[in-house]
């Protein structure tokens, strides 16, 4: 549910190239609530790159599981564009 979210939530953009990633750490608050995105490995551009941060922020709060027993405060995420 939560990729799901996020991606609805990422626009591409156009300098996107085949073959490009970017991995995030997201930081949540019970709640779903996004505290923190940080990018560790990218090798997209920088648009590439704040795309993925803005889909993350835009996505808060997150979906949070059926189950509260299996909710996570650091997640990863990694974005690869489709062509």
């Amino acid at each position: 549910a939560i990729r799901t979210k996020v991606e609805r939530n990422w626009l591409q953009p156009s300098t996107a190239q085949p073959g490009v990633s970017c991995e995030v750490h997201v930081k949540q608050m019970p709640g779903g609530v996004v505290m923190d995105v940080r990018v560790e490995k990218c090798t997209g551009d920088e648009l590439f790159k704040r795309s993925v941060i803005a889909a993350v922020e835009k996505s808060s709060p997150l979906p949070l599981p059926s189950d509260p027993a299996l909710f996570d405060r650091d997640l990863v995420f990694t974005f690869k564009p489709s062509f």
